[in-house]
């Protein structure tokens, strides 16, 4: 399979032309997004996190186990001196690893942790979800629930405690592939919690069902299966206490991060991203760990259904489109972005079926090659 001479772009991207053996986002990477462009600097941050009025805790950071979330936690203490509280959701599915580095990181800093535990309805809508996805013959995006989850918990515990601020480590590049190409060019937190965010959402999910082969029979089964999900995404909105008023009942429709009690920021508008460093920084200072050669998103069980249908799609994982941003960026190596991948690719299948097993769905006949 021919892949970008610069990074690790395959020709078998439903998004990318070659020319010359030159991916079309590597030609066009002077005039794209690019990492670090205008980020506003250690002194605003600062400034802002200490312009809040509180008596307990300078700001809240939501950890989960990941490399930029803990280099957050660990910014924060180590080079403003502010008293952070740490709040990790446990959505039932955290990787070994991350579980322990947040509890790892806590205990160095001195920082106070906070905990809490998705309900049972986040279970039955991921097992759903699963149902549907083996009647589509794709997995369908799961992930959206759980950072609601992740938003309703993090939002709560900051206005319960007057926590002024909220400081998350979302990043546009590693977060969404669609971002690079150009949905509507929208920033993190502009994407989420909108309207027009719940439209974009219903229409990927309708347009999903109905472009997908397969008989009546198998679209019926899974638009019954894809209800029960929404149905159980409503149940736990409910039960988490999602502060959305009315709108929780809409389970296309994400918490907005605005117009809260507790400010949101992201940190890395004002720090700039260096995911190498952060990795060096948090193994040396903290004791931070991950699978090797796997420090991109290694906190959820979950995301190596993501990284199986990306390469199944398009020849290439979901964080293996990260690895390209990153080369294109200067951050690592083709070589290194190249061997990252394949470790990636030789267990995700293996992942894939484990995570079935543990949720009781068989998930054999999703497992299938890549199309040509």
């Amino acid at each position: 399979m021919e892949t970008c001479k610069k990074c690790i772009m395959p020709r078998s991207h439903p998004n990318v032309a070659f020319d010359d053996g030159v991916c079309s986002y590597c030609k066009g990477h002077d005039r794209s997004f690019r990492i670090n462009e205008n980020v506003l600097g250690e002194e605003k941050l600062a400034e802002l996190l200490r312009s809040g009025d509180s008596v307990g805790y300078d700001c809240a950071v939501p950890v989960s186990g990941g490399k930029d979330s803990c280099y957050v936690l660990y910014f924060i203490v180590k080079k403003l001196g502010l008293k952070p509280l740490a709040l990790f959701f446990d959505n039932g599915f955290t990787n070994e690893f991350a579980g322990g580095n947040v509890e790892t990181i806590c205990r160095t800093l001195g920082v106070d942790l906070v905990t809490g535990r998705a309900t049972a309805y986040r279970r039955e809508l991921v097992r759903e979800a699963l149902l549907a996805s083996r009647h589509l013959g794709i997995f369908v995006r799961i992930c959206g629930n759980c950072e609601n989850n992740i938003r309703t918990f993090a939002i709560n515990e900051s206005v319960k405690r007057d926590i002024p601020f909220i400081v998350w480590g979302y990043t546009d590049f590693e977060d969404n592939p669609a971002y690079f190409a150009n949905e509507n060019g929208l920033a993190h937190s502009k994407r989420y919690g909108t309207f027009s965010s719940m439209l974009r959402r219903m229409k990927k999910t309708f347009s999903t069902v109905i472009t997908q082969r397969g008989g009546i029979r198998n679209k019926s089964r899974a638009v019954y299966h894809g209800i029960r999900c929404l149905f159980h995404g409503i149940r736990d909105n409910i039960a988490t206490g999602t502060p959305e008023g009315l709108r929780k009942f809409s389970p296309f429709l994400e918490v907005s991060l605005d117009g809260k009690k507790a400010r949101s920021i992201s940190f890395f508008d004002y720090i700039e991203y260096d995911p190498v460093m952060m990795v060096d920084v948090l193994k040396r200072e903290v004791g931070w760990e991950s699978p090797k050669d796997r420090e991109s998103r290694m906190d959820c069980l979950i995301h190596s259904l993501a990284n199986f249908q990306n390469w199944k799609d398009a020849g290439i994982t979901k964080d293996g489109f990260t690895y390209a941003v990153l080369v294109r960026n200067g951050f690592l190596s083709r070589e290194e972005a190249l061997k990252k991948e394949k470790v990636l690719v030789e267990h995700m299948e293996a992942e894939c079926r484990e995570f079935g097993e543990l949720m009781d769905v068989d998930l054999g006949g999703l497992l299938t090659s890549r199309r040509a």
